[in-house]
This record gives structure tokens, sequence and C-alpha cells, in this order.
């Protein structure tokens, strides 16, 4: 029974999250329903401290109008990056995102935890963060990729959008 539970906290824990825990290398491009098109890529950062994997997400967000932009990026580190969870790999740490809305020129900052579940095939990824963004926020996303390399197609929802579809290339 408490496995169980562990694993049922587990999975909520992943339903706020998003970008994967890990550092890939990505270029992609999707569509976020109610905001518009995604451009988006990802990278691991040249420097490590301490040992620790970093890597950098970004999105940036063009209306169906074509009347603003929205830039979003996540910095994060895996700090723990080899936990197993009934024999799948977890990967958890922690991401700080930044935002900016040219629509009011809203900036954003957050701050929070971020996670990976390796499945066969793909990867659920979580993130989820407090911070200031117009005012207190709660920043959150979760995404599901299915690999087939090279190329991913990943399914998310997040505050930013409602749900989006986006096809990736990895190297």
């Amino acid at each position: 029974m408490q496995r169980l539970l562990a694993l049922l906290v587990l999975v909520i824990g992943l339903a706020l999250a998003q970008a994967p825990a890990y550092p890939e290398n990505t270029v992609g491009v999707g569509f976020g329903i109610g905001r518009g098109l995604v451009v988006q890529g990802s990278t691991g950062l040249p420097f490590s401290p301490l040992g620790i994997d970093t890597g950098l997400d970004m999105e940036v967000v063009v209306p169906t109008s074509f009347n603003a932009l929205e830039v979003w990026a996540l910095f994060k580190a895996n700090l723990l990056p080899a936990l197993t969870v009934a024999d799948l790999s977890l990967s958890a740490g922690l991401g700080l995102d930044m935002s900016f809305n040219t629509v009011g020129s809203i900036f954003g900052v957050h701050l929070g935890p971020v996670a990976s579940l390796e499945i066969p095939g793909g990867a659920i990824s979580g993130y989820v963060g407090l911070g200031i963004e117009g005012g207190f926020n709660l920043a959150y996303g979760l995404a599901g990729r299915l690999y087939l390399d090279p190329v991913a197609l990943e399914v998310g929802l997040s505050d930013r959008y409602p749900f989006k579809i986006a096809l990736l290339y990895l190297w």
C-alpha cells in the first residue's frame, strides 16, 4: 500500500511539469491551442558546476493574429539524475523560468522543481514554480514525449497554453 501511495504522489507531482529535467538538444515547431505557433528548442549548457547537468529550454509563441510575442526560458539543474521508480528512470531537479509577453509588457519569473519519468519509448515531464508575473503567480506544465529517433512528438499543457502539440528534432 505504501508503494502504491508513493507512486500516486509521484504521478501527481509529475502532473505539474513540462520540460525534461535532464538536458536535451532539440529544435522544433508546434501549435498551442488558443495561443498560436510555438517555436522551441533546448540545449545542455556548457558549464556544469559541481558536476551537475544544466540545461536551457526556450519557447517563442507567436499568436495567430501576429500582434504579439511571448518568450519563455527555463534554466534547469538536474540534481537527482539517477533515481528509479518501478524499474523506470526518474530525474529530478530545480528550474528557474523567465517569460516576457509583449502584450502589456509583462515579465515573469518562477522557481520550482522539475521532474522526468522515462517510460519505454518516451518520457513524462513536469514542472511547477512559484513566482511573480503581473503579481504572485503559479507556473506549471506537463508534457509527454514519444521518441522516434531522431524526432520526438510532444504533447503538453501549461499555464501558458491549455494544449500544445509539437514535432522536435533531437541530436
